[in-house]
């Protein structure tokens, strides 16, 4: 079986650091963000996936951090926290996490739907319903012995 991937971009707008440096409030890391090459880094990501005939899927990321991956609840986040409980289902979800998976079930309509990522109906694709469950790929691969060999104990 043949598996589609592809890269997910964010679709940025024409100024992507002015959004970004209105919230901080150091001078120095305000304009270290506005000097960023936001749009470069996306050109030089787009450039080198033509050269390897990676499609590239542009998606709007707003909200993706809000929203349960497996519930499409609300997550609860408490003072400032970057850790939320789904709203419906009680899991536990760090930001970046619930929305990377979020951006990925965004992106899947435009891969043919395939992948280890919940559908958008609800079933799941990956045999866990926990995120980071006993079925993903981040578990240690069990490695067999053919011929255990004995290692001797010395009595002390």
């Amino acid at each position: 079986m043949e598996r589609r991937s592809a890269i997910v971009l964010e679709r940025l707008s024409k100024n992507p650091a002015k959004g970004m440096i209105s919230r901080i409030k150091d001078a120095q890391l305000r304009h270290r963000v506005y000097q960023a090459s936001f749009k470069g880094v996306q050109r030089a990501i787009e450039e080198k996936a033509r050269e390897h005939g990676v499609p590239i899927v542009y998606v709007n990321p707003r909200n993706t951090s809000r929203m349960c991956p497996i519930h499409n609840a609300p997550i609860i986040y408490e003072n400032g926290s970057r850790v939320g409980r789904c709203s419906r289902g009680g899991e536990l979800w760090h930001r970046e996490v619930a929305a990377c998976h979020n951006l990925r079930l965004r992106a899947s309509p435009h891969l043919g739907g395939e992948g280890n990522a919940q559908s958008p109906g609800g079933s799941l694709l990956d045999g866990s319903p926990m995120p980071l469950g006993s079925t993903a790929t981040h578990e240690p691969t069990p490695i067999t012995h053919v011929g255990e060999v004995e290692v001797p104990r010395h009595n002390t």
